[in-house]
């Protein structure tokens, strides 16, 4: 039986302040990277210069061709290839563009929305940009920032051409500076309070979606013989309490309907798939259609320091 999904431990606040940058650095475009070496503000390139994000201490990072930026140092990897695997990504990707989670998107772009105009968005664990495509196609006066841990992601994510910042990074070291983000939003995704915290400005806002109780019920039912309710996605109490205000609390819930080749890949990007026998994979695979619930749980948050809730754009 799967253990209940939960955040991982959370980090203290680091209040270091950034160093100064040389007039040489200040040259280049301003952009809201920091260094993952000292922590200084990364200058981006403009038209005509080397396509390389540099610091004032002169550590350089190249933009890939497809147009994102590696942040991700060799020595903070705990594997060589860390974050989902290529299948478990290409499966999320093509049963999330099939839409089966549309209403879900659609929930989470309307609240970015009422948010108001001209912001700056962060998706933390941003996958390959499914609800980063979802929120472009529904505001261009947005700026978008992606970041995901896993490079085969974030490479896919960019392919979407969604121009957005995307960086190869994890949650626990978003590589932006602090008070730079009005909205980050987190689907199914473990993030740090603090760090989120760190980056938000004083009156951004957190859009945190978890599991619901029922969640894909219909699916687990061809894996264990008793099913247990979903715990959700919940933080650290003691991170919670001392960063963020709990706003409101919405659920959707909704009875789909997967047919063929989309059953595979929606066992194969959920962690269920690791816990089914071979058998079981095979007789779930080779269904015609599967109907499940599917049960989200929203949550909106405020940091604690918020003076008030009024719109958060134009700060």
């Amino acid at each position: 039986m799967s253990e209940p999904f939960s955040y991982p431990p959370f980090r203290p606040r680091d209040n270091e302040q950034n160093p100064p940058e040389p007039a040489a650095v200040q040259a280049l475009k301003s952009s809201l990277f920091k260094c993952p070496s000292c922590s200084s503000n990364l200058g981006q390139p403009t038209e005509g210069q080397v396509n390389t994000y540099q610091c004032a201490n002169r550590h350089c990072f190249d933009i890939a061709k497809e147009g994102y930026v590696n942040l991700l140092l060799a020595q903070r990897r705990r594997s060589t290839k860390p974050g989902d695997s290529d299948e478990m990504i290409r499966s999320r990707q093509r049963f999330l563009n099939a839409g089966y989670y549309q209403p879900l998107a659609d929930a989470i772009t309307q609240k970015v929305q009422q948010f108001g105009a001209h912001q700056r968005v962060l998706d933390i664990g941003c996958g390959e940009g499914y609800y980063l495509q979802q929120l472009r196609t529904s505001a261009s006066d947005i700026q978008l920032y992606g970041i995901d841990i896993s490079k085969t992601a974030v490479r896919l994510a960019a392919k979407r051409k969604l121009n957005a910042q995307l960086a190869v990074d994890s949650a626990f070291n978003i590589p932006l500076i602090d008070s730079s983000i009005n909205t980050a939003i987190s689907v199914f995704s473990p993030i740090s309070a603090i760090e989120t915290a760190r980056v938000l400005t004083p009156k951004g806002r957190l859009i945190m979606v978890g599991p619901g109780a029922k969640h894909l019920a219909g699916l687990t039912a061809h894996i264990y013989e008793n099913t247990v309710p979903h715990q959700g996605n919940p933080f650290n109490t003691t991170a919670t309490d001392s960063e963020f205000n709990l706003l409101e609390t919405l659920e959707l819930e909704q009875e789909i309907t997967v047919r063929l080749s989309d059953i595979e890949d929606l066992l194969k990007m959920t962690p269920y798939y690791w816990y089914a026998r071979p058998e079981q994979q095979q007789t779930i695979c080779a269904l015609k259609e599967l109907t499940t619930t599917v049960h989200f749980v929203i949550h909106i948050y405020a940091p604690k320091e918020a003076a008030d809730l009024s719109p958060i754009a134009d700060q």
